[in-house]
């Protein structure tokens, strides 16, 4: 049994629809299902990478394609390596001097 006593009742429901406009209703984040074909063999390796990240399978391959998709900026990584390279030096530095200061106060007087 359907919500409608006659096909004419469903038919000026549907009708009803064709009036909306096409986005009424619409969510903008939509998700869309797309198949991959892969070997056997593929499938496998991927399935491996997936489980060693401790990724579910679908999120890895979905990371992976949108990475693909959006390649890195090498020079702004670059530029961000050795930002980090330089302030780690800096921590270096200053535990190295931190340690001399430890290491003078910990000798005895002469």
């Amino acid at each position: 049994m359907n919500d409608y006593d006659t096909a004419d009742e469903r038919a000026a429901v549907e009708a009803d629809f064709d009036l909306l406009p096409a986005d009424a209703g619409m969510v903008e984040d939509v998700s869309t299902v797309v198949s991959v074909r892969l070997r056997g063999d593929e499938l496998a390796a991927v399935e491996r990478a997936a489980r060693a990240a401790d990724t579910p399978l679908s999120t890895f391959i979905r990371q992976a394609a949108l990475g693909a998709a959006s390649p890195l900026d090498v020079r702004a990584a670059s530029a961000r390596a050795e930002a980090i390279q330089a302030e780690a030096r800096k921590l270096v530095a200053l535990l190295h001097g931190e340690v001399a200061l430890n290491d003078a106060a910990a000798e005895p007087s002469q």
